[in-house]
């Protein structure tokens, strides 16, 4: 695991800061605003990148929909307190599990895109000494 990734986050927390990071990726500045994309390189590492996160998210789907089918066949799955009847809860729990494995379907069919646009690479060729260091318009 990466060493600058806390130990001791969850699975929650751990998708949160995924969230988050792609959240600042997508905001970053264009052309000569701070950090963003300078050079076709920096376009080709990030669809790389981008290819080997959407490569791990149907596994991650799959587990969270594994781990909510084996918390229902448990019974570890019931009404709130607070008033929500069994059947809701029974009901909802079917329900977030038929979308994750959707959502999982639909993550694989990403990944294959993603590693299709891997096709960037021979744009990612670095800049010659005394090159442009903006990308043109």
């Amino acid at each position: 695991m990466n060493p600058t990734v806390p130990q001791h986050l969850s699975v929650a927390e751990l998708a949160a800061e995924a969230a988050e990071l792609l959240r600042v990726a997508a905001d970053a500045p264009h052309r000569g605003g701070g950090p963003g994309l300078l050079h076709t390189t920096e376009a080709a590492e990030a669809v790389g990148a981008l290819a080997g996160l959407t490569a791990r998210l149907p596994e991650l789907l799959d587990r969270l929909e594994a781990f909510l089918g084996s918390e229902q066949a448990a019974g570890r799955i019931a009404p709130d307190p607070a008033g929500a009847d069994a059947y809701d809860v029974i009901r909802t729990a079917r329900d977030a599990r038929e979308q994750l494995y959707e959502a999982s379907r639909t993550a694989a069919l990403l990944a294959d895109s993603m590693a299709a646009a891997g096709t960037l690479a021979p744009l990612g060729t670095p800049r010659t000494a005394g090159g442009p260091t903006h990308p043109h318009a």
